[in-house]
C-alpha cells in the first residue's frame, strides 16, 4: 500500500490537483484551523482588519505552492513544514500590506527568543480582569474589538481550541472550565510575544512536534520545549 508522500507524487504526476489537494487535507487536517486562528490573533492585534481576509483563500495559496513546488520537497516532514511555513508567510504578507505589525528588532532569532523568554519570566503578569477579546469560531457578532489600549487583554477562544492548548500545556479540558484560569491562560496568551505565541499555535493548533516546529521557526527542538514549558509554568501558577 502506498504511502501519503506516494500518492501525493502519483496525483502530481496525472496533472490531478483536485485528488492532490484531498490527500493533503486528510494529511494535516488541522491547517486549516491554524491558518483560522491566526488570522483571528491579527485581527484582535488590530494587523489585519477584521473579516477581511478569507482562511480558504490562504489553505488555497498554500495547496497552489505544494503542488507548483512538488518537485523539491523531500518527504512528508519536509512537506508539512513547508506547508505551515507558507500558511505563516501568506498571513505576514496580509499584514505586511496593511502596514500594522509594529517594527520589530533586527537579530538573530535565538538572541530574539531569550529576550522573549526573559521577558516571559520576569514582565509578563497574569491578569484576569482586563478587556475580554473572543477569538477563533464564535459569532462574528460575538467577537469584541475595543480601542483601548491601555487595559489588559484577555483572550477567550472556543472550546475545541481551548482545549488543544490545554493538551499542549499537559493541563485537562476540565481545568479551561474553571472561568478564572481560562481567563488567566487568555491573559498570559495575550501578551505573548510573537515568536513564542506563534511556538504555542503550531504546536497546539497545528499538532506539530517540536522538531517541525524548530525548522519553520529557525531555532533548536529544545528552544522549542523551552518556551512550552515557560507557558506551562506560568499558567501552572494560577492553577
Amino acid at each position: 500500500m502506498k504511502n501519503t508522500f506516494e500518492t501525493l507524487k502519483d496525483h502530481k504526476s496525472q496533472g490531478n490537483k483536485a485528488s492532490f489537494d484531498k490527500v493533503l487535507t486528510e494529511l494535516l487536517p488541522r491547517l486549516q484551523k491554524y491558518i483560522s486562528h491566526r488570522i483571528k490573533i491579527y485581527e484582535a492585534k488590530r494587523w489585519l482588519p477584521k473579516n477581511f481576509y478569507n482562511p480558504a483563500d490562504v489553505l488555497a495559496d498554500v495547496y497552489l505552492n505544494a503542488y507548483k513546488e512538488f518537485e523539491r520537497i523531500k518527504n512528508t516532514k519536509d512537506l508539512k513544514v513547508r506547508l505551515f511555513s507558507w500558511a505563516d508567510q501568506i498571513i505576514g504578507d496580509y499584514a505586511a500590506k496593511e502596514n500594522k505589525i509594529p517594527n520589530k528588532k533586527k537579530m538573530p532569532v535565538d538572541q530574539l527568543l531569550k529576550e522573549e523568554l526573559k521577558y516571559m519570566y520576569e514582565d509578563l503578569t497574569a491578569n484576569a480582569d482586563g478587556e475580554i477579546i473572543l477569538v477563533n469560531d464564535l459569532k462574528d457578532e460575538d467577537i469584541e474589538y475595543k480601542q483601548d489600549d491601555f487595559k489588559p487583554k484577555v483572550y477567550l477562544f472556543d472550546y475545541d481550541t481551548q482545549n488543544a492548548f490545554a493538551q499542549s500545556l499537559g493541563l485537562t479540558a476540565d481545568d479551561f472550565r474553571d472561568e478564572k484560569l481560562r481567563s488567566i491562560f487568555g491573559s498570559i496568551y495575550s501578551q505573548l510575544p510573537e515568536t513564542m505565541r506563534r511556538v504555542l499555535d503550531l504546536n497546539a493548533l497545528g499538532g506539530l512536534t517540536y522538531d517541525e516546529i524548530a525548522e519553520i521557526i529557525g531555532i533548536k527542538p529544545n528552544e522549542v520545549e523551552k518556551i512550552i514549558v515557560a507557558v506551562k509554568e506560568k499558567v501552572k501558577k494560577h492553577k
